[in-house]
């Protein structure tokens, strides 16, 4: 199995450390960062992201726990070879651009390159070379305040490559630039990962990147909250069949970049239950669901504060309507726990079932809620599908082409709309007992 490149454990970065304002920028912080990687430090302003960043640039030595890169402490290593680590391994895009305005763009770009001995001729040419391919290379000759923001970046992106580092990091690469120019400069970080097969650590706070990344870590007041995967992009981190599992959550977890997992969860669940409500009666809504989903409340306190009138702090829904969303809750949540607990075998030897068991717990329920009744080669077939849907190896789009099969194929030969229904209602199950988080 492929070895991380980057790896941090228990990481923390502590400013006047022993001191009375110590200040612990970043606590108990643990990354596996894989050669290749797209990876997005994600959060608000002072959550540790550029900390995190440039700890793992050799630039903020650990207070406390372990960074290695390339399986090295470069801590230890003499200023010396601490130097060439920042110079070969390591290229950098800074926010703020950081170039020299009395110098040309190209000697900009090749400046880096004076300190590695290059003669003239070979710094012009590599320079040159690179802002031909970002797209500036016809400005190669003026100074850099004549340039408009997005070019600047384009040089700074130039820069960053000119002695060919393995690693590249981008610190708000797009934060000062207008949309046009980000879309520029976002698709180059993404051709250099792409194509040039480098590794890139960005730091964001701008949720419409999320894209981009292979996964994302969200910091928060200095610790890694949650790690979420992209499933649009094929993973590089090496992960066990059924370890991951790819749900919703991840795509309410890049709408509601900033919330936490149990609100994910809730708005998976009000999502379901609400059709033509208020926007005032959806957020009290969640409000009662989150207590329900957290048994801080019972089955009749969560019917009861569903048919309040909404001048009480209700919700005002019809008493039927909210005992069938009551309903749909429990059962949801039920089988979500059953879920949870097998997901969680990989630390529990004891799991109280297996997948198989999982599986038809999860037949028996759907051809309840859906009365429908199956032949024994059907019953197999959606045993075998729930099964592969429940442990990752399949996504949401194949369970619902699957439904649709014919029995021979695999399938139960259920019509598009009762396939989407189904496959709709099952994930729903399956968001509410997975975690978004897959930190080993």
């Amino acid at each position: 199995m492929a070895k991380p490149l980057i790896v941090c454990r228990d990481l923390s970065i502590i400013y006047n450390q022993g001191k009375a304002n110590e200040f612990k920028a970043l606590q108990g912080v643990n990354t596996d960062i894989f050669e290749g990687e797209y990876i997005i430090l994600f959060g608000p302003s002072g959550c540790g992201k550029s900390t995190l960043m440039y700890s793992i640039q050799g630039s903020l030595p650990p207070g406390e726990g372990t960074l290695l890169v390339k399986g090295d402490d470069v801590y230890s290593y003499p200023p010396a070879d601490r130097v060439y680590f920042q110079r070969y391994v390591m290229g950098i895009i800074f926010q703020q651009f950081n170039l020299i305005p009395s110098l040309t763009v190209l000697d900009n770009v090749a400046l880096p390159m004076i300190f590695c001995n290059a003669d003239k001729a070979t710094r012009n040419r590599r320079a040159q070379s690179l802002l031909d391919r970002f797209g500036v290379g016809h400005v190669s000759h003026k100074i850099t305040p004549m340039l408009s923001g997005g070019q600047q970046q384009r040089v700074s992106v130039a820069r960053s490559m000119v002695n060919d580092p393995k690693i590249l990091l981008a610190d708000e690469p797009t934060g000062n630039l207008d949309s046009v120019s980000t879309q520029q400069v976002m698709d180059k970080i993404d051709e250099i990962n792409t194509f040039d097969r480098r590794t890139v650590i960005m730091v964001s706070h701008n949720a419409a990147h999320l894209n981009y990344a292979h996964r994302v870590y969200y910091l928060k007041d200095g610790r890694v909250v949650r790690e979420v995967v992209n499933p649009q992009r094929k993973q590089i981190k090496p992960v066990r069949e059924g370890e991951t599992i790819v749900t919703e959550l991840e795509q309410l977890a890049r709408l509601y970049p900033y919330d936490n997992v149990e609100t994910l969860r809730v708005k998976s669940l009000v999502n379901y239950l609400t059709q033509d409500y208020t926007f005032d009666q959806i957020v009290r809504m969640e409000h009662a669901i989150a207590l329900f989903i957290q048994g801080k409340i019972d089955r009749d306190a969560f019917v009861k504060s569903l048919v309040a009138p909404f001048e009480r702090g209700g919700v005002e829904v019809d008493e039927k309507e909210a005992r069938r969303m009551a309903t749909i809750s429990e059962r949801m949540m039920n089988r979500a726990d059953d879920i949870r607990r097998f997901r969680s075998k990989k630390n529990n030897d004891g799991v109280f079932f297996s997948q198989h068991k999982l599986a038809e717990r999860m037949k028996e329920f759907l051809t309840g809620e859906y009365r429908i009744k199956l032949s024994k080669e059907q019953a197999n077939n959606m045993t075998e599908m729930i099964a592969d849907r429940v442990t990752g190896v399949t996504m949401e789009a194949e369970l619902n082409q699957r439904l649709m099969k014919g029995v021979r194929s695999g399938g139960l030969g259920l019509s598009e709309r009762e396939s989407d229904d189904m496959t709709r209602y099952f994930e729903k199950v399956i968001a509410q007992g997975i975690d978004v988080s897959y930190k080993s």
